[in-house]
């Protein structure tokens, strides 16, 4: 059974939970029906860039969401991720989203506005 790390809420930073106890079907239907209209009002705004402009619409709120999740720490959140920090950094950038400065001692903030 595939499983994912969860740091949330009481639970254990490596606790492990079974994808059959996350909503994940739901959420992909939601998704799934979605779509249509999504592609509708993008192709008639941004022809030729809807891969991009709807993989940033789903990116730039789970890059917010995971780093706020982390309190900021983007070595965390790359690893929740599956990515590089230095890619979640270039993203963050990319994207627009603000990044945590660094404390002393190397530890991050909380992200200011996310």
């Amino acid at each position: 059974m595939e499983q994912i790390k969860a740091e949330k809420d009481g639970l254990d930073v490596g606790a492990d939970l079974p994808r059959s106890d996350l909503p994940l079907p739901g959420v992909s239907r939601l998704i799934a029906d979605a779509i249509p209209r999504l592609v509708d009002q993008l192709a008639a705004a941004q022809p030729g860039r809807i891969h991009r402009e709807a993989l940033e619409l789903l990116e730039r709120p789970l890059l917010a969401h995971v780093l706020a999740l982390t309190g900021g720490n983007q070595l965390r959140a790359a690893r929740l991720l599956g990515l590089n920090r230095n890619t979640l950094r270039k993203r963050c950038r990319e994207l627009g989203l603000a990044l945590p400065r660094a404390a002393r001692g190397g530890a991050a903030t909380k992200p200011a506005a996310l």
